[in-house]
């Protein structure tokens, strides 16, 4: 598991509870701690490290996922939390009093949705966005949920490993029409 006296003490009150799996270094980054915790407790745990004393002047640095479709291929020996779980979202956090990079870790699933934290940092509302349409997962109580990068008419996930390479359509802007105009792609083979 990880070493109680090498993990601060406060963080460590709150994240007994949810029984986390702690990956930390002091070889590589100091103060850097990785924590795989489970998705009903993420809302609740970014809610108290946000109002905590010692930790409210934090700054969220990234919200991001991976697909491990293909992990255990790959790496034979990975742990039982990536066999469980196919999408995995994952939030790095800056505590600026402790000096200590938190990077939190929970599994993205349909069945519960998490509860934004758009409320707590102002820079969440566009990550949260970003990994909802690049992986296709939503949160509840999200206020904004406005399409960044993607058509409106596509349900189509990019950042999914099911995702052609090459696509079946071409895209392009008509002047004229005033619209954006889908091609189907002619495969010749050869």
């Amino acid at each position: 598991m990880f070493n109680r006296y090498q993990f601060p003490m406060n963080i460590f009150m709150v994240f007994e509870k949810v029984t986390p799996i702690v990956y930390t270094s002091s070889v590589l980054t100091p103060n850097h701690y990785v924590c795989f915790v489970d998705a009903k407790s993420y809302g609740q745990i970014n809610y108290f490290l946000k109002n905590e004393l010692f930790y409210n002047f934090s700054m969220l640095s990234e919200i991001s996922a991976i697909d491990t479709l293909k992990f255990s291929d790959i790496i034979p020996n990975i742990d039982n939390f990536f066999y469980k779980n196919r999408f995995l979202k994952y939030s790095i956090y800056y505590f600026y009093t402790t000096k200590i990079r938190l990077t939190l870790v929970t599994s993205l699933d349909n069945a519960y949705k998490e509860v934004s934290i758009d409320t707590l940092y102002m820079n969440a509302n566009w990550l949260e966005r970003e990994v909802c349409e690049m992986f296709g997962f939503t949160q509840k109580i999200k206020n904004d949920q406005r399409i960044l990068l993607l058509d409106y008419s596509k349900e189509e996930n990019p950042m999914v490993k099911e995702f052609p390479t090459e696509g079946y359509k071409d895209v392009y802007y008509s002047f004229f029409e005033n619209q954006l105009i889908y091609l189907n792609n002619e495969f010749v083979e050869l």
